[in-house]
């Protein structure tokens, strides 16, 4: 009696439990199919077993009787046709009814093997047993239906239609773009570049976020490719002497720039030459006849190792807001020849750069009032030694320290005060750097120390803080702002003095109203002091400018600046106002 209420409680757990799964279970509606395929594949299913062997004897009276009233044999009608499952709806009924064919086909041949135990109560009941895999069984194996064509399947994985079209990307490499582009040369700018003081106008660093409309394409020369410009404006200045009696002239300015670039797979090879020519019509003392020519390489060891080098030929005339220049008389020429050489290996995270350079500078004479005066007292050389290690945290975030050492050395003594200015110095710098590739902030920004010593005792050493910064920050995708502070001890022949502590700071916002149109706003501070003697000078700067983008090949701009020069020395303070219209032609 209790085994049967026991077998009796289990048969309805059983059916509870499998009435709960099946209320769990929840089939899919036919309304929210996107993509109705025409009628899912099922798994395959294992083939049926064969019924156990019966006897002659096994049929029963019933059966006959089935045979005799036509229910069963060759006059027996066909069965009731099935209606065909809807298509995207899983035909739940005939697979439940095959489950239950396959559990009473596997009960069925357990019975007949004769595989029986009894219970702790005595009772029989089936052993269940494993069928072994028969010859021809297929794995099961559960794949999605084929989407239909010309619909779209939300379920499958990828990219949204609404995405960019990656047909339409520009899938060359970052160096590339910027080579074509000419915004960065082939030659690494950390290679002791003579970088500007002044940013105003400046398209170094915040091209990379407000970048051409028309880029230039240039003349593709065999494995190199030529970019030629040239500029030409109408300039005027209020104050063309920077005196503090003002004097204006108009001017005609040109300046052509060539730079052959090599597009190597590896290695890089660049020359570059530029000009800056002007015509005043009053004063031809103002005539600029500046040009510069330079080469640049790269060696590629392996793929984490290099060699840079670089050598430069310049021809100037001394400005006349220069720390020495004078505003009477005329300008003289500067002759400038530069050897730079660097070596930069990286060990993973870390790159560590060795380089040197090797500066000539030489002075023309000035004439006054007919009188010839020699500046050959200006005339130095300068060895520079210097290391940078830096750590990658990120692409985005490094850090990174600059350890140089000079040496300047002068051939004759000042002709103001009969003392040599040979001196050595040392410049220890601790930066973090952004990269060039973040989407909002971009360049670097250090801090430091800087001492030069004079070799005769006559002359105060220079030293103080270093705060060096050329940082861009995207504000919106058409607004981007550049800051940028240059800290050096710079050279002069001031009585007394040795060197001057030079420090500039400077912002721009460049803003994009329009693809073609390009505006900035600039200003620039600058503070020199002359250590050893009482002279100080600041200069504040204020500028603006406009560009619009004819096409490709031509530019039209204008700009306006605004200079307010401040000293301690009698009759030093002077203003200035420079407007400038022109074309810039490229290709």
């Amino acid at each position: 009696m209790h085994s049967r209420q026991r077998w009796v409680w289990l048969l309805l757990g059983l059916v509870a439990a499998t009435g709960a799964l099946l209320s769990l279970a929840t089939p899919p509606a036919g309304a929210q199919i996107l993509d109705p395929p025409g009628r899912q594949e099922q798994p395959p299913r294992r083939p049926p077993k064969k019924p156990p062997a019966t006897s002659d004897s096994a049929i029963t009276s019933e059966d006959e009787r089935a045979f005799s009233d036509g229910r069963l044999g060759l006059d027996s009608p066909p069965p009731p046709a099935q209606p065909a499952p809807q298509d995207g709806l899983l035909e739940q009924e005939s697979s439940s009814q095959d489950a239950e064919a396959q559990d009473a086909g596997q009960d069925a041949g357990t019975q007949g093997a004769g595989l029986e135990d009894t219970d702790e109560f005595g009772e029989a009941r089936a052993r269940p047993r494993q069928v072994p895999p028969q010859d021809g069984d297929l794995m099961t194996v559960i794949e999605p239906p084929a989407p239909t064509d010309g619909l779209l399947d939300l379920s499958a994985p990828g990219a949204p239609a609404s995405e960019e079209d990656v047909t339409l990307a520009d899938m060359r490499s970052a160096q590339d773009i910027a080579i074509l582009s000419g915004t960065t040369p082939g030659f690494d700018p950390l290679l002791l570049e003579a970088q500007e003081l002044n940013p105003v106008f400046s398209d170094r660093a915040i091209s990379q976020f407000v970048p051409d409309p028309f880029v230039p394409l240039g003349t593709r020369l065999g494995s190199f490719i030529l970019f030629t410009s040239v500029e030409t404006d109408g300039d005027y200045n209020s104050n063309i002497f920077a005196s503090p009696e003002a004097l204006g002239d108009v001017a005609l300015e040109v300046r052509p720039a060539a730079r052959l670039a090599s597009n190597w797979s590896s290695h890089a090879a660049e020359l570059r030459a530029s000009g800056d020519l002007s015509f005043h019509e009053k004063f031809p003392t103002e005539d600029d006849r500046a040009y510069l020519v330079e080469a640049l390489s790269r060696i590629d060891i392996t793929r984490r190792s290099n060699v840079q080098a670089a050598v430069s030929h310049e021809l100037a005339q001394e400005s006349r807001s220069a720390i020495n220049a004078s505003s009477v008389g005329t300008r003289p020429d500067i002759v400038v020849n530069r050897a730079r050489l660097a070596g930069n290996q990286q060990f993973n995270r870390l790159s560590v750069q060795l380089r040197g350079n090797v500066i000539d500078t030489r002075y023309g004479n000035d004439i006054f009032e007919g009188e010839v005066v020699s500046n050959a007292d200006r005339d130095f050389l300068l060895y520079e030694e210097a290391v940078r290690p830096q750590w990658e945290f990120t692409p985005e975030l490094f850090l990174y320290s600059d350890i140089a050492f000079n040496q300047r050395n002068y051939a004759t003594a000042a002709f103001t005060d009969g003392i040599n200015r040979t001196s050595e110095g040392e410049r220890y710098r601790l930066g973090v750097s952004f990269g060039n590739t973040g989407e909002f902030l971009r360049g670097s920004v250090s801090l430091g120390y800087g001492q030069q010593t004079y070799d005769s005792p006559l002359l105060e050493p220079v030293d103080g803080l270093l705060l060096d910064a050329d940082l861009t920050w995207r504000v919106t995708a058409v607004t981007a702002l550049l800051f940028t502070a240059a800290t050096d001890v710079a050279e002069t022949t001031t009585v007394d003095s040795g060197g001057v502590l030079e420090r500039t700071y400077a912002l721009e916002a460049r803003h994009n109203f329009s693809t073609r149109l390009i505006g900035s706003l600039g200003t620039t501070y600058l503070n020199r002091d002359f250590v050893g003697g009482d002279l100080t000078e600041q200069q504040a700067t204020g500028a603006a400018g406009l560009e619009y983008y004819l096409s490709r090949e031509a530019v039209l701009f204008g700009r306006y600046l605004h200079t307010a020069f401040y000293s301690t020395a009698p009759q030093g303070n002077y203003t200035a106002e420079e407007v400038q219209l022109g074309v810039r032609l490229r290709h």
